[in-house]
Formats: C-alpha cells, sequence, structure tokens
C-alpha cells in the first residue's frame, strides 16, 4: 500500500510534527476544504481504495473507486495486536467487494 495524500480540516504542524515524520517521503498533505480540488487529484491517481466521508463515498464508488468510511476508523476499536485483523479487514472489505463486481 501506498499513502498518496492525507487531507485535514486543521493540521497543527508542531503537535503533530512526530506522526507528520512517519509519513512516506512524498505523501502530498491537504489541509483546508479544497474538496473539488482534492476530488481532482484523486481522480487522477486512481488510488486502490479512498478512506473518506460518507458523502464523499457515494459519489466515488459511482465512479468506479473503492472506498472506505473514515468514520468506521473512528468507532472501530483498534487497542494493539489483538484487534489488528479487525483493521485489516476494514481495509479488505471494499477491495473484495470490488473484485466481486468486476468479475
Amino acid at each position: 500500500m501506498t499513502l498518496i495524500e492525507v487531507g485535514t480540516p486543521y493540521l497543527h504542524r508542531q503537535h503533530l510534527a512526530e506522526e507528520l515524520a512517519l509519513l512516506p517521503a512524498g505523501t502530498a498533505l491537504s489541509e483546508g476544504q479544497h474538496v473539488e480540488k482534492q476530488l481532482d487529484r484523486c481522480r487522477a491517481a486512481k488510488p486502490d481504495i479512498v478512506v473518506c466521508g460518507l458523502g464523499l463515498a457515494n459519489p466515488l464508488e459511482a465512479e468506479g473507486l473503492a472506498t472506505k468510511w473514515s468514520i468506521e476508523l473512528v468507532f472501530t476499536p483498534i487497542q494493539g495486536y489483538d484487534q489488528a485483523g479487525d483493521l485489516a479487514e476494514l481495509f479488505a472489505r471494499p477491495l473484495l467487494r470490488r473484485m466481486r463486481l468486476v468479475a
């Protein structure tokens, strides 16, 4: 998996300095509400999966992109290694669904 872009409404670089340092080189950071520009970049990149809000997920699915609702990451209990499989399944499910629909 290659992370292409991370978008957030507000990015406090000082508070998140350690986390930002862990992002792969070349990962685009977008801050603010430039949704149309983000969607244009997303469509151009044609990623395997897009993690986004429900309001964007349905239109992107209609365009043929696999999506994962970001809210699911908030409400899925993931602590330590015990739930690592649950986290992996969150991302695998939409990819498997897309493969079944194409077949």
